[in-house]
């Protein structure tokens, strides 16, 4: 299989990774919500458990919402995001590491874990939209280290920005052309 074909594959499947996106923005609003009202060490294990429910959930909403099949049993490029998790939860633990002594660098180190993730989304989509959120999501992690603290807010900004790309991500996958490279029927 082509690299190009096992990008469309994953992008049908997951309809262009934008339904995953939008669960994680849902996930990182109730973790804003509950920092607020709860404070950083109950919204850092919503974010974390919060986690592990995105893939599942993502696959679950592009089969029941957009009537889309599993990608390609021998897709190359299948287990690719899945993998790159392992990266991302060894950055979520680093952060962990710091709720007892500096818990203000808990959700910027949770940004930079969780934007540099999607770098490896522009291989498995083949879109450099993911650069892009990827770029802004470690941007805003770095801003509040080292630049000026967003006084709580990264949550809520990581949460803003996931639901805008997603809902990007999403709409660009259910285009008509983007239909036609991917090989869906538009009926």
């Amino acid at each position: 299989m082509l690299i190009s074909d096992a990008q469309r594959d994953i992008g049908r499947a997951y309809v262009g990774g934008g339904p995953g996106v939008m669960v994680s923005a849902l996930i990182w609003f109730v973790a804003a919500f509950v920092q607020h009202s709860q404070g950083t060490g109950a919204a850092f294990a919503v974010l974390f458990f919060g986690g592990m429910v995105i893939f599942p959930a993502s696959k679950l909403i592009a089969r029941l919402a957009f009537h889309r099949d599993n990608e390609s049993p021998n897709n190359p490029l299948g287990m690719t995001a899945l993998e790159s998790t392992i990266a991302m939860i060894g950055g979520l633990l680093a952060a962990w590491l710091f709720l007892p002594s500096q818990p203000g660098l808990v959700f910027p180190l949770a940004a930079i874990a969780v934007g540099t993730h999607y770098a490896v989304f522009k291989t498995v989509y083949g879109d450099r939209l993911f650069w892009a959120l990827g770029g802004i999501v470690t941007a805003i992690g770095l801003f509040d280290i080292f630049a000026a603290p967003l006084q709580g807010a990264v949550a809520l900004l990581v949460a803003i920005t996931e639901l805008a790309f997603g809902i990007l991500l999403t709409a660009r996958a259910l285009r008509p052309d983007m239909g036609a490279r991917t090989g869906r029927s538009r009926a």
